[in-house]
């Protein structure tokens, strides 16, 4: 289980069927080819273990196939789809059974988290830490939360059988925060996330131009003097903003020397190229700055930043096999254990050959071929075609294949079994909706997803599984003014056809969101998914001891009606008044589109040369696309403009938005919308089920945000009522205090981390930060995810019912009624055709 966040483009969906509910009536069960049972004893522990004989492979298929699966690197769903088979956590999540017992629990109804990579559980040393090692930051009057030791177990080898040992783990570390390298996934153990570790970001940044805070002009001067260099955040300096323009509307530097007059970022040739802010300012505008960045340290820091990571980075080997990681800010119990479900560890001496310099960047291909790919997981990487498909073989070098915690009692004969009876998995491309069915019918592949049109033919079917997901799908809209500005300058731009700027406008971000009746949208798209209305999905779990959700919480529902103005008092109940929501509005949608035609009309945004009242420039969005058309896409971009469409009549934008898809830029698709090259698109986040509050970051963290670049959270101001006192800060605050980092504002110091304020002051604090994101019209939610699939007859579950944590308990508990012969037979005595 990974607790990470990746984002993800809804362009094309994957079929593995993991964590999906059964549905639909009891049938007659098909006939088996596992009638015999292979007893075996464990000569250890006397446990009698069934074994089975033959090949089993799982059968899978991608739209979109894994092309850098580095742990360190990767930014999607579909890379990081590799590392389920070929890592493993330090602990990991496992069913309650006959061999795991929970006490008060049923087996099979709960879960049980145990070492994995690790020999056993923490060990809180933060007292020891504190006290003897102060380079660490950890606060003195410290006695928990904030250092532990973890044995490591000594059985996990790499597939080649080489020990892996506490350096291992170091060693790996140094490489993910490496100042050189900018490894995307560092974020996952710095900053705002759970697991920070201590000074890890100052390690990280210990390349970046040196930001100074508070700084003032006599001390600028005295700097200067003594031959060093003071970087100034020209973002900021002149209250730009994240849209990057200087007063006059000129793109800013990011980072302007004072000593050498020389511009540091994007814009190297922009206007103040060639010149200083000391001698163009004066040292009055200087004075008046004020940092919104945290300053990183002194350039000596810097200049031995190599050497610093074993002095005051927070991991070290305190044994051949004992690490210590030490923590920027306090983390234990459940959240410190999900945290470490998931493994920052390379094999580093492939790593480094796998580096590549060019100029000042760093090119990894470490995790992109077989060669490159080295597993310590269940599986290992066999084959790999780019655009074709992967294969994975059980590693016979993983422990778990032979250890006692990897194996479960079966609820229904009360036999016991390893986990991971799969053997292998063959993964291949398959593009289209109908050739997936095709093929899954022929025995060929493992899962088949519905699509809209399937849904009355095999919804009730006994094979038919349904998922909720986590994952909330939204509209991005760009506002991205001075990229839109530089793209309608293009010379084959036609600006008396098209127009973008309008996408700028509140109002018109308001009117597009009163457009769409989400359920409808849900339904006519993609059946198995749902309408959404907020940030996070009905799939987020605040409470993991009880499974209890976000949205169940009177919290989550007010802040739904908030945001669509629900008058809650003409409503029997609050349940009443949330399900009154649909998204759609037609009259309110027309009037914003009327204003919006007004305001655009005064900026110049658009003309109305015959004065009939309507829009002579057709507002023409972008949908970022990162794989070819398929069916979903085809069928949601129809749906998007059709719709649209209806709205608009009888306002000025009558025929005048059109949704258009971009070309394929795959793993760049991302970038394209963060960057206001492209317009839209359906896209979240996936992850973090049992950890809603540290969704919060990716609103507000400028490394994950889609919206940084026109939207500043620093800049929104949220007052709130806690414990009786009214607390007012900006979004980022709110996310940082609630995520368990210290935030001092107006001399008083705020922490809304677990365990430092009640649940309900962070169900509160969680609430409204959604609708004040909400309320800045950058995301339109407009899908929850979720998943509706025919499960192969070859396959079933151990457990028929959902779980809100283990799912339906993935590869480890996915077993088998025939291996791969007696499947080929089964499927030839069927016809060539299966009937589900």
């Amino acid at each position: 289980m990974k607790k990470f966040t990746s984002i993800m483009c809804l362009v094309l969906t994957a079929a593995m069927l993991f964590a999906f509910v059964g549905c639909g009536d009891d049938e007659e069960p098909i006939p088996t080819g596992n009638n015999d049972v292979n007893v075996q004893v464990d000569p250890e522990s006397g446990l009698e273990i069934v074994v089975f004989e033959g090949d089993y492979t799982w059968k899978d298929s991608v739209s979109i196939l894994a092309t850098n699966w580095n742990p360190h690197t990767y930014e999607t769903a579909d890379d990081s789809y590799p590392l389920d088979f070929i890592t493993a956590g330090l602990y990991t999540f496992i069913y309650n059974d006959a061999l795991h017992p929970v006490e008060g629990k049923d087996p099979f109804d709960g879960y049980k988290i145990v070492p994995e990579m690790a020999a056993e559980l923490p060990v809180d040393v933060t007292e020891d830490i504190a006290k003897n090692k102060p380079a660490y930051g950890v606060p003195a009057d410290a006695t928990k939360g904030y250092a532990y030791k973890i044995k490591l177990n000594e059985k996990a080898t790499w597939q080649d059988g080489t020990p892996i040992k506490a350096v291992d783990y170091v060693e790996s570390m140094r490489r993910l925060f490496d100042p050189r390298y900018l490894n995307y996934r560092a974020v996952d153990y710095m900053g705002s996330n759970d697991l920070a570790i201590a000074n890890a970001d100052k390690y990280y940044n210990a390349l970046t131009k040196v930001l100074y805070e508070n700084i003032n002009a006599d001390e600028a001067t005295a700097l200067v003097a003594e031959g060093k260099d003071v970087y100034i955040d020209a973002y900021y300096f002149w209250n730009a903003g994240p849209g990057h323009l200087d007063a006059e509307g000129n793109p800013a530097p990011k980072y302007v020397s004072i000593k050498d007059e020389t511009v540091y970022g994007e814009n190297v040739d922009d206007a103040f190229s060639g010149k200083t802010l000391w001698d163009e300012y004066g040292a009055a505008t200087i004075a008046s700055y004020n940092s919104l960045y945290k300053a990183v340290t002194n350039e000596d820091y810097t200049e031995n930043w190599a050497e610093n990571f074993d002095k005051e980075v927070g991991i070290f080997a305190s044994g051949e096999y004992e690490i210590t990681i030490v923590l920027e800010k306090s983390l234990s119990g459940f959240y410190l254990l999900y945290s470490l479900s998931g493994n920052w560890l390379v094999k580093t001496d492939l790593y480094d050959k796998c580096l590549k310099q060019e100029g000042d960047t760093y090119l990894s291909t470490y995790n992109t071929s077989v060669e490159t790919s080295p597993s310590y997981g269940p599986y290992k990487l066999v084959s790999y075609q780019a655009d074709k498909g992967m294969r994975f073989e059980k590693n016979d070098k993983w422990y778990g294949h032979y250890d006692l915690t990897h194996v479960y009692t079966d609820p229904e004969d009360g036999l016991n079994y390893r986990m991971y009876q799969t053997t292998a998995i063959d993964c291949q491309v398959v593009a289209e909706a109908e050739t997936r069915k095709l093929m899954f019918l022929k025995g060929e592949l493992m899962g088949y997803g519905l699509q809209a049109a399937d849904y009355d033919s095999y919804r009730g079917s006994k094979y038919c599984y349904a998922s909720p997901a986590t994952s909330t799908f939204f509209l991005i809209l760009n506002g991205h003014k001075s990229a839109i500005a530089t793209r309608e300058a293009a010379e084959d731009f036609d600006k008396t056809k098209y127009d973008l700027e309008c996408m700028t406008l509140t109002s018109f971000k308001q009117a597009l969101a009163l457009s769409y009746d989400r359920d409808q949208f849900a339904s006519d798209v993609s059946p198995a998914r749902k309408g959404a209305y907020g940030l996070f999905g009905t799939a987020y779990i605040y409470d993991p001891d009880t499974g209890a959700t976000y949205r169940d919480t009177d919290q989550a529902k007010k802040a739904l009606c908030e945001f669509y103005a629900v008058d809650t008092s003409k409503y029997a109940s609050l349940d009443d008044a949330v399900a009154s929501i649909t998204g759609y509005d037609v009259e309110g949608a027309r009037k914003f589109f009327k204003q919006a035609y007004d305001e655009a009309i005064a900026a110049g945004f658009i003309t109305d040369a015959n004065k009939d009242g309507k829009s002579d420039q057709t507002v023409r969005m972008e949908y970022a696309m990162s794989a070819p058309a398929n069916d979903f896409m085809t069928t949601t971009i129809k749906y998007l403009n059709d719709k649209v469409a209806e709205v608009t009549k009888g306002t000025p934008f009558e025929g005048k938005i059109e949704f258009v898809m971009s070309a394929v830029y795959g793993n760049a698709w991302s970038d394209k919308l963060k960057q206001g090259l492209a317009d839209t698109c359906l896209a979240g986040w996936q992850g973090s089920q049992l950890n809603p509050y540290s969704l919060t970051d990716l609103y507000v963290n400028p490394t994950r945000s889609y919206t940084n670049a026109w939207f500043d959270p620093s800049t929104v101001d949220m007052e709130l009522t806690i414990d009786g006192n009214k607390i007012k800060m900006n979004l980022t605050q709110w996310s940082d205090a609630l995520n368990g980092t210290e935030v001092e504002v107006g001399g008083k110091k705020y922490n809304f981390g677990d365990g430092q304020t009640s649940v309900e002051n962070r169900l509160t604090i969680l609430a409204s930060f959604e609708t004040a994101v909400l309320k800045s019209i950058n995301y339109l939610p407009m899908l929850e995810d979720g998943s509706m699939a025919l499960l192969s007859q070859q396959v079933y579950y151990v457990v028929e019912s959902y779980n809100s944590v283990m799912g339906r308990g993935g590869m480890a508990y996915a077993k088998y009624n025939f291996n791969d012969t007696e499947w080929a037979d089964f499927v030839k005595s069927s016809g060539g055709q299966l009937k589900y």
